[in-house]
């Protein structure tokens, strides 16, 4: 008799259960490293259980260790605590699962896959009640969800041997950065080498373990036991990343540059970057350091030298209030990838909280017959350029000269309306939007041409004409225009922001000739370089610029109430809560969220000065680097936005690189926890925003499509990249 299979028969019977086999009562230990080869035995739940469980994904397991309360002892944690009462472990035969004894005990030990943990073992010791049968379940169980998951086929169709292959051959594929490393873990693609400069001064140098990405088996693969991690100044402002191995061979070098995206976490020494090759291939390199001492330092060092890269200027120059803001940005301690089980499935917890009453079946057939209503408007070689989404129950997308009209059906799709053609001005030449901007309770629109920066158009979306050309002159350019507050499309209001690269002011159409109202203008010194404007609910001004820096006004035409530093890359968008609590500003690489309030007299930014030692915390967001490899391509990110709508509260950050969707949950950013969501099209996103009110549903223009995204189809990095 085959017993793995007669086993699999009870434990996989129900397929509606998502729990496979429990063991409803143990210990859960972590082995934390204390020095070379030393560990210390940590206890984190002394009450648990631990379970196999399916997830969404075909083929695909979890381990999850759960602390057990005692009764009434769970009414004592709020909802946050709670989140934290269970770790989950994605199952793979490379977590070195395996049954031993301890003190007498039954016990199952693994080690994580996990980026920010990886090789760190943990331990579940059975309590006496454990029958050996139960035990024994549980491991075969563990096997034949190996099998799946390596095979991506049922693991019924396989003979006992090929279950019993994952026990024999469990300490074979141990995580790339424990102590045990086979060959096979270093037969990974490596990126070609690039010439170091001939000329240069060391900076810095620490020592540590280096390890590769590898993206077929999504794990960090170790390449060398003990390199000298070195920062090399080449030229003025220039400096490269080098690592050598013990024998002073060159692993890698490259010059510090944005696409880097390092992400350094304190909690597990770790320093996380990607490298691009000649040929653009993307690679994911990690860094474990020997101590949080080494790490400081060596983190330290390369802030400093980034800022230079990116700022061309000397960090001596910047103030110690601005210094100490950005280190404290640089200093976050990432911890996004420390549990993507649990982010997928915070996805299907979102599912049943965001479920209508509507199918997948239905949204399909949907889909299909409105890909065939918009033919007319697909067919040129424009692609799509600009989205705008209405507050009432339409979205526009520009496409060349044309517009297209989308009405938000019930079911949270889209229906193609129709199509406004040959936009033009007055003169009956053609307008090409660069910038849109929906006015007057969504029954204008108004529009830039980035070949005319001294003038905008107002249309009548009623009648789709151009009705109105407004004249801004004596700006060297208008770059954009925004509502006078976060709302203000909602109402008849006629006056808008405008800014240029170094002026801001009120633009109001009811002025003859001159559009620009101007005893609210006021023009700043050339060095601000603004790039984007947004408003809040009370019509307080936030304006970004090239540097990163970002100004908080509560009136035009005046000097800013609070002045941001900028980490050196240009800002490309921003947004704002509607109470102006938080900012959140676009970088091509990463977003910046800040909380703008003091914490000492409770006044936002917006409205009083913050004093330069009471700078508030901007927290980073980023893509982890191994999801960019996994991506194959750099980040390259749209504006991100909050969801938007009258007393609605910010609840999800969205935005988009390259033909992935990204989502944050607000709330948990805002407590610490930066795990995101993603979305894979079949081509780049063009823009993407919430439609309005809830953000359940998020409107994405591709370059030749338009949909209607629900929320709860995001995914976790490792279900969408795998």
């Amino acid at each position: 008799m085959n017993v793995f299979r007669t086993l699999g028969n009870l434990i996989w019977g129900n397929a509606s259960n998502p729990e496979l086999v429990q063991i409803t009562s143990g210990q859960f230990y972590a082995h934390k490293p204390t020095g070379a080869r030393q560990h210390s035995r940590e206890c984190i739940y002394i009450d648990s259980m631990a379970t196999i469980r399916r997830t969404s994904q075909p083929h695909q397991f979890i381990l999850a260790i759960s602390r057990v309360f005692e009764e009434g002892e769970e009414s004592l944690h709020d909802e946050e605590q709670e989140l934290e009462d269970e770790k989950v472990f994605l199952i793979d035969e490379a977590m070195g699962f395996k049954k031993s004894v301890s003190t007498g005990a039954t016990a199952f030990t693994w080690v994580s896959l996990s980026t920010d943990d990886a090789g760190l073992k943990y331990e579940f010791v059975c309590d006496d009640e454990t029958t050996v049968f139960t035990a024994n379940n549980f491991e075969i169980t563990m096997y034949q969800c190996m099998y799946e998951r390596k095979h991506q086929k049922s693991h019924f169709s396989a003979e006992e041997e090929d279950i019993t292959k994952f026990q024999i051959s469990r300490e074979k594929r141990a995580p790339a950065i424990t102590d045990e490393k086979e060959d096979d873990l270093h037969q990974i693609e490596k990126p070609s080498l690039r010439d170091i400069p001939t000329t240069y001064d060391g900076v810095a140098e620490a020592e540590g373990e280096l390890n590769l990405f590898d993206p077929r088996t999504n794990l960090f693969m170790s390449q060398a036991d003990n390199v000298r991690c070195q920062l090399l100044r080449t030229a003025k402002f220039t400096y490269w990343l080098v690592v050598l191995d013990k024998d002073g061979k060159q692993q890698l070098a490259q010059p510090l540059e944005p696409r880097m995206n390092p992400v350094f976490s304190q909690t597990h020494r770790s320093f996380i970057w990607n490298y691009f090759d000649e040929e653009q291939n993307v690679y994911s390199w990690l860094i474990r350091f020997p101590s949080e001492g080494v790490l400081s330092e060596f983190q330290g060092v390369f802030g400093e030298c980034m800022y230079e890269t990116l700022n061309q200027q000397s960090w001596a120059k910047v103030s110690n209030e601005d210094q100490e803001y950005m280190i404290r940005t640089y200093q976050d301690d990432f911890d996004t990838a420390s549990n993507e089980a649990r982010a997928g499935e915070e996805s299907e917890q979102d599912s049943d909280e965001y479920s209508d009453h509507e199918e997948s079946s239905e949204a399909e057939e949907e889909e299909e017959e409105e890909e065939e209503e918009q033919d007319g408007f697909k067919q040129d070689s424009a692609k799509n350029s600009l989205l705008a989404v209405g507050y009432k129950d339409r979205s526009f997308v520009v496409r060349g000269n044309k517009i297209g009209v989308f009405k938000h059906n019930e079911r949270e799709g889209l229906d193609f309306a129709t199509t406004i053609k040959n936009v033009t001005d007055s003169k009956g030449k053609d307008i090409n939007p660069s910038r849109v901007v929906l006015h007057e309770q969504d029954k204008s629109m108004v529009l830039m041409d980035s070949r005319d920066m001294d003038t905008a158009y107002k249309m009548d979306l009623e009648y789709g004409k151009v009705v109105e050309e407004w004249s801004m002159p004596g700006t060297s350019g208008v770059l954009n225009l925004v509502g006078d507050s976060k709302y203000s499309h909602l109402t008849d209001n006629k006056t808008m922001v405008g800014h240029s690269h170094n002026a801001m002011f009120r633009i109001d159409p009811r002025l003859s000739g001159s559009k620009i109202a101007q005893a609210e203008f006021k023009q700043y010194a050339r060095g601000n370089d603004f790039t984007c404007v947004t408003t809040t609910d009370n019509g307080s001004v936030a304006i970004a610029g090239s540097k990163g820096d970002i100004k908080l006004f509560n009136v035009i035409g005046k000097n800013a109430k609070t002045a941001l530093p900028g980490l050196g890359d240009p800002i490309i968008g921003i947004d704002a809560t509607g109470n102006g609590r938080h900012v959140i500003a676009t970088c091509k690489t990463y977003l910046m969220l800040i909380d703008v309030l003091n914490q000492e007299n409770k006044k936002l930014g917006f409205d009083a000065s913050i004093p330069a030692k009471e700078k508030p915390k901007c927290i980073k967001l980023q893509l982890r680097p191994e999801h960019v490899a996994a991506m194959r391509q750099a980040v390259s990110f749209t504006p991100a936005r909050f969801n938007t709508g009258v007393n609605e509260e910010e609840k999800t950050i969205v935005t988009s690189t390259g033909p992935y969707v990204i989502t944050w949950n607000f709330r948990r950013v805002k407590n610490g926890h930066y795990e995101y969501q993603i979305k894979q099209y079949g081509d780049d996103v063009v823009d993407n925003n919430f439609k309005f009110g809830q953000d359940r549903s998020i409107i994405v223009a591709l370059p030749h499509d338009v949909t209607a995204l629900p929320r709860r189809s995001m995914v976790s990095p490792a279900e969408a990249l795998k």
